[in-house]
């Protein structure tokens, strides 16, 4: 733990975990390299989703899928796009709607890239076997918490009850 997250404290949690994402993102990149997948880790949780669907889907209903805002799903398929990974087709029965499958070319990368899942959840398996507390429960658990109630709401709790302590 480096020296700004001990003086911190747990307060410094979105820093660290940006910083973790930062550092899996960077490794992801080489593993899609090592597997010969052409796809940026960004894009992954899209492109997954996409290869593992039996049927086209919407913008809005990947969006909700994933977690999503609607628009960083946006911007995710025009990259994907431009990378001619993606193609888009307006709903016949409702042309204010986007329907979004994987090209010819991401297919192939999908069927290439099963190996890497395999390897990769190995891998992150034996991470979380050799930790004291297993980080993906513990991630779900504080995601949990906040859907109860967000951090905001609760430092304004916290500076309500400082501000209203008899001196």
């Amino acid at each position: 733990m480096n020296i700004f997250f001990k003086k911190a404290g747990v307060m410094a949690i979105g820093t660290r975990l940006r910083m973790i994402t930062e550092r899996v993102a960077k490794d992801s990149e080489k593993m899609f390299e090592l597997h010969g997948v052409a796809i940026k880790p960004k894009w992954f949780s899209v492109f997954f989703s996409l290869s593992h669907t039996k049927e086209a889907m919407t913008i809005t209903s990947l969006a909700k899928e994933l977690g999503y805002a609607h628009p960083s799903v946006i911007l995710i398929i025009k990259e994907m796009k431009k990378n001619d990974l993606i193609i888009e087709k307006k709903d016949k029965k409702d042309g204010r709607k986007t329907i979004i499958t994987l090209s010819k070319k991401a297919k192939e990368m999908a069927k290439l890239i099963e190996e890497q899942y395999i390897d990769v959840s190995n891998a992150i398996e034996k991470i979380l076997k050799k930790t004291n507390h297993n980080l993906w429960l513990a991630i779900e658990d504080f995601e949990n918490q906040l859907d109860k109630q967000s951090i905001y709401s609760r430092v304004t709790e916290e500076k309500i009850l400082r501000e209203n302590k008899p001196l």
